[in-house]
């Protein structure tokens, strides 16, 4: 994780899914710890079940929105909710994504939202010598994607996706590659070499832009999310944001978070192709051997994908809906209540050449 933006009455308070202290657990090189073997193994499966638990006191109604996790291919999702006998709750569909409204009487309340899921790893290193060129991507998918995306609040219009101002840059920066996955491959190097991970949100609860991503050389994962689909999409190639949760063990504790990584479309030939994941974060700011490229982590669990339009993504951020002026008091209380990774999956990761051509800059 629509809400219009309008009136006066009504404000749209503006809460990127968690609060700042959940972004603690989404550190740059989360899957780190390079060596020069050639072969890197990744869980293959991850068992979780997890409660999100909101209190509220508030002395007028509102509305409390909630993206829970989807089921697909690559993650099986059971998410349950109970609440206090003053919450009603509905679910909706709207822009490709279903949601879930709880409208909050006055008082003290809590919603309690318990998690089931059962999510995949999965790796699209093997199209990495794909022969396939940007004019074999469907011009539905340029259409939908290839263009601008803006985060709107009640007081700014954010352009947070913007190929036009880097089309010369990335022009450049791929002028020697052919082919899609070279391309993809470009801009994620570029990236990884020459940005760090760091929490922002400093304006009001609004991501930066990516062209503020690309002054500040820093950005968390969604800001550089949108510095790369604002890079692919300005040569022609779609790309857009998958939202969700990030859990993971470390040192045998588990944490959650929120989380957002790139999707993108790879042809196979001129009628087929696949869509697969790229995540900055893996190794930004770090040594770049290629494990966060056409790899799906099943630590990332899926709530919503970015559909091209820009209102739809300003939906999926909108936590609370609620009159103006009024006094609303929230917590969150997070529990993970078992944590179990299986199987494996290889990751074919660069030679131990490449590992120290990583560390040169490209830009």
């Amino acid at each position: 994780m629509g809400a219009a933006i309008k009136g006066i009455v009504v404000v749209i308070v503006l809460v990127i899914s968690f609060t700042a202290v959940y972004y603690a657990v989404e550190e740059t090189n989360l899957f780190s710890g390079v060596n020069s073997t050639t072969t890197y193994q990744i869980p293959s499966d991850i068992i979780t079940n997890f409660s999100r638990n909101f209190t509220f006191t508030s002395s007028q109604s509102f509305t409390f929105y909630l993206t829970p996790t989807i089921t697909n291919s690559l993650q099986q999702c059971t998410v349950t909710a109970s609440y206090s006998s003053n919450v009603n709750m509905s679910s909706k569909y709207s822009e490709n994504r279903v949601y879930w409204a709880f409208l909050v009487n006055p008082g003290n309340s809590y919603i309690n939202v318990n998690y089931n899921v059962n999510s995949h790893g999965a790796s699209w290193q093997n199209l990495e010598n794909s022969a396939a060129v940007p004019s074999e991507i469907p011009s539905s998918l340029k259409l939908q994607y290839d263009h601008s995306e803006y985060f709107n609040s009640s007081n700014s219009n954010l352009e947070v996706i913007n190929p036009p101002f880097f089309k010369s840059l990335t022009q450049n920066l791929t002028s020697n590659d052919t082919t899609v996955v070279e391309k993809l491959r470009s801009i994620y190097d570029y990236i990884v070499q020459n940005y760090r991970y760091n929490i922002t949100y400093n304006l009001g609860n609004v991501p930066l832009s990516a062209q503020q991503v690309y002054m500040l050389k820093e950005g968390d994962c969604e800001e550089l999310s949108y510095l790369f689909e604002s890079m692919s999409r300005s040569i022609g190639i779609p790309s857009w944001t998958q939202y969700g949760i990030l859990v993971q063990e470390n040192n045998g504790l588990a944490s959650m978070g929120e989380h957002a990584w790139v999707q993108t479309y790879i042809p196979l030939s001129n009628t087929t192709g696949t869509l697969a994941n790229i995540d900055l974060t893996v190794e930004v700011g770090g040594q770049d051997v290629g494990r966060g490229f056409l790899v799906k982590y099943p630590n990332s669990l899926i709530e919503w994908t970015d559909n091209g339009n820009s209102s739809a993504m300003v939906s999926y951020h909108t936590e609370l809906v609620a009159s103006s002026g009024i006094q609303i008091t929230e917590r969150e209380n997070d529990v993970i209540l078992s944590f179990n990774q299986t199987g494996s999956i290889a990751l074919v990761q660069d030679n131990i050449f490449n590992l120290i051509m990583s560390n040169t800059s490209r830009e």
